[in-house]
């Protein structure tokens, strides 16, 4: 299983001394963290897209990762997720095939939609096209990076003729995920373009995921693809320390910081804050280097995934710190979570 970071860029105070980086000194965070996380030997670097709030300061992950590309060479540079749903796909085509081309080919997109209202509103988007917008776009998308030109015509964009965007994608296949939650819009999405997919599993417990992570491997195998090629990854929310006293002791206040005035999903009701019910039985992982690959393994048992994020810096908390846990995870849960194989992988041999 490959582990990767994941980070929105989430710009918090830090709950103990107040402390609050710049917004400049924030993205310079992500960046060395990227840096750090190659280093360290993490296989994905991921960088999210939120709009129009104030505590994420990531709204181009295009642009940020094209700043990290060029501090380092073998990390794949990913997003987690692309907006495709509410960006146009002409663009997106161009940006991102910019940012394979400066990367070397590391770039993967993982492609979705927003889950809050304000991009729907001030891009003049319903909630209600989310669906098939994100179906639209992505198989426009996929067209643009696999055709020497298109012609098209849709319902939520202009007509093309004969359209060649430039430049074009360093890497020969399109290095698209499709990202999904609960419902199973995404899961057909995927699987019928064949493509990979990651499911955003921090905020329900554990078991809820188990029904899409299934329904995307019937839908692949009911199609006949290859079993080797239905890839698939998770999230999480992660906090390391040498002890697991001393990981729940850190945590818990950083934690709480950041579920405090966040921003929920369209149809999301705000819940109490229960510590120990997230990092127990719930979605968050949180303790020793030997608790995190335990619950990892767990994870992996439900999920038989492919591809494990982990979101380490959720803002405020000291970079020194996050840089701690990420050398923790590397040394001593990275080594000992590669080896677990997908259920795809299993079934390819069965």
């Amino acid at each position: 299983m490959d582990i990767g970071t994941i980070t929105f860029g989430t710009l918090l105070s830090d709950p103990h001394t107040g402390h609050r980086v710049s917004q400049s000194e924030r993205l310079a965070e992500v960046v060395e963290g990227a840096v750090l996380a190659e280093r360290l030997g993490f296989s994905w670097y991921t960088v999210g897209e939120h709009h129009f709030g104030e505590r994420d300061v990531i709204s181009s992950p295009q642009v940020v990762l094209a700043a990290i590309a060029a501090r380092t060479s073998t990390i794949t540079l990913a997003t987690g997720t692309t907006l495709v749903a509410n960006r146009d796909p002409v663009l997106v085509a161009e940006d991102y095939a910019t940012l394979d081309l400066l990367s070397g080919g590391r770039l993967q997109m993982i492609a979705g939609a927003s889950f809050f209202e304000d991009p729907y509103a001030v891009f003049d988007q319903t909630l209600e096209s989310r669906p098939a917008r994100k179906r639209e776009n992505l198989e426009l998308l996929l067209r643009l990076w696999t055709e020497d030109q298109v012609t098209w015509q849709g319902e939520f964009r202009p007509a093309l003729s004969d359209v060649r965007v430039q430049p074009r994608l360093h890497q020969a296949a399109p290095p698209i995920w499709v990202s999904g939650g609960s419902k199973p819009d995404s899961v057909h999405l995927a699987v019928d373009h064949g493509l990979p997919m990651v499911f955003g599993t921090t905020a329900r417990p554990p078991e809820s995921h188990v029904a899409v992570f299934e329904l995307y491997r019937e839908l692949w195998a009911q199609r006949g693809l290859p079993a080797r090629q239905a890839r698939t990854g998770a999230a999480s929310h992660v906090f390391v320390a040498d002890t697991t006293a001393q990981a729940r002791s850190q945590w818990r206040d950083y934690y709480e910081n950041y579920f405090k005035g966040a921003k929920l999903p369209v149809g999301a009701r705000p819940g109490p804050f229960d510590f120990e019910a997230l990092v127990g039985p719930g979605s968050a992982i949180c303790g020793s280097p030997a608790e995190v690959v335990d619950k990892l393994g767990r994870l992996h048992e439900l999920w038989g995934h492919d591809l494990h994020l982990l979101s380490i810096d959720i803002g405020g908390i000291p970079h020194g710190v996050v840089a701690h846990a990420m050398e923790l995870v590397a040394n001593e849960v990275i080594p000992q979570v590669a080896d677990l194989g997908s259920r795809s992988e299993a079934a390819a041999h069965a």
